[in-house]
């Protein structure tokens, strides 16, 4: 009798818990009509409603419209609109624009972060040794006054000692086996900001000898002591460029709060032709000696420049102002090899695995529009 009871009260709980998510479905279903629906007044254009729906589960309304939805309103008495053909795809595909320029950011700036990290490791196993009580001597550094103590010398060597007593290899196996903790083992487990901190506040002699770690001196008319300057000034605003992409902020708009001073590139470079924004990271990125984080993220732009304007030519004056940059469009569409049509966005509903071709090279292969993506675009 009493495992009766058991079993009824754990069938009736799972009862309560079905209903409860059935609910749960339920409310999300009247949710998401409910926001295409204020979509539709605002005079967004949704052909597919599923696959607005869709979209909005995945991403959010918030990240998805509100993040993006800015260069295609306008605002009157009776309240918010989009301009006349707006869609969603093109907001979707603008989104999508951001986050694969994000996700290249990232994987750039771990890139560079990779290749900093073991510089300041060579710099100062090269002056002081490769023991810690050596090479993490406060004497063998210059104090500078901060505003927040957090970031004072001796707080950034406090922080990378505690790294010391870290469980994670490699650190680990050469504190028990070694005995000695070389500096490129010890900085693998430092973050971007600290190891970005600490050379800061090398002396001029390490710092001069990161200068030609990092740049091509004997190629360039600039002093090394512009470079470490320049040097400095491109940390802190890769490091910026790291911080808010690994958190999932827009990026392809943003304006970094570290000041680079332009000066010290060139006569040629101020403010008026390169102001803050993207083009600016691209161009402190493009002085290093090191291309490969470069060379990355322009190739990312470029993808995602062609694919969004090919699909929407009518943005590619917003997005040549805010990036800085001259966009000519390429006629690009994507194809797939389980169909004979070619669309103009490669988030067009149900197609999957997209590769990027030539709208000229598709036609000639035999590829037809897509009623439904390239009907948008006309």
């Amino acid at each position: 009798m009493k495992k009766l009871k058991i079993i009824i009260i754990v069938l009736l709980l799972l009862i309560v818990c079905l209903l409860a998510k059935n609910a749960q479905y339920h409310s999300q279903i009247i949710e998401k009509d409910s926001q295409i629906e204020k979509l539709k007044q605002q005079n967004l254009i949704i052909e597919d409603e599923d696959f607005a729906k869709k979209y909005l589960e995945i991403f959010g309304y918030f990240n998805l419209i509100k993040g993006y939805r800015s260069p295609y309103i306008f605002t009157d008495a009776s309240g918010l609109h989009y301009r006349s053909g707006i869609t969603f795809n093109q907001i979707l595909s603008l989104y999508m624009f951001d986050k694969n320029l994000r996700n290249a950011v990232i994987a750039s700036m771990l890139d560079l972060e990779e290749h900093i990290k073991a510089s300041a490791a060579d710099v100062v196993a090269q002056s002081f040794g490769t023991h810690q009580d050596d090479y993490l001597n406060i004497r063998n550094y210059r104090d500078k006054r901060r505003r927040n103590r957090k970031f004072s010398l001796r707080n950034t060597l406090i922080t990378i000692q505690k790294a010391l007593n870290s469980d994670k290899t490699p650190v680990s196996h050469y504190r028990e086996v070694h005995g000695i903790i070389p500096p490129w083992i010890l900085f693998k487990n430092l973050y971007f900001s600290t190891i970005i901190n600490f050379i800061n506040f090398f002396k001029p002699h390490e710092k001069e000898q990161m200068v030609y770690h990092l740049y091509d001196v004997d190629s360039t008319d600039l002093s090394v002591d512009n470079l470490k300057l320049i040097m400095m000034d491109t940390l802190f605003v890769c490091l910026d460029y790291r911080n808010l992409a690994a958190h999932g902020g827009r990026i392809y708009n943003y304006r970094s709060d570290c000041n680079v001073r332009l000066e010290n590139f060139s006569t040629d470079v101020s403010e008026d032709t390169l102001p803050k924004g993207f083009n600016q990271l691209i161009y402190i990125l493009s002085c290093l000696k090191y291309r490969k984080p470069l060379d990355d993220l322009s190739k990312a732009l470029n993808y995602e420049v062609n694919r969004h304007c090919s699909a929407f030519p009518e943005d590619a004056t917003y997005l040549g102002q805010i990036l800085n940059i001259d966009i000519k469009s390429e006629n690009v569409v994507w194809i797939t090899g389980t169909s004979d049509k070619f669309h103009y966005t490669p988030y067009c509903s149900g197609i999957k695995h997209p590769l990027q071709i030539s709208e000229q090279k598709a036609i000639a292969n035999g590829y037809i529009p897509c009623k439904r993506c390239c009907k948008e675009t006309d």
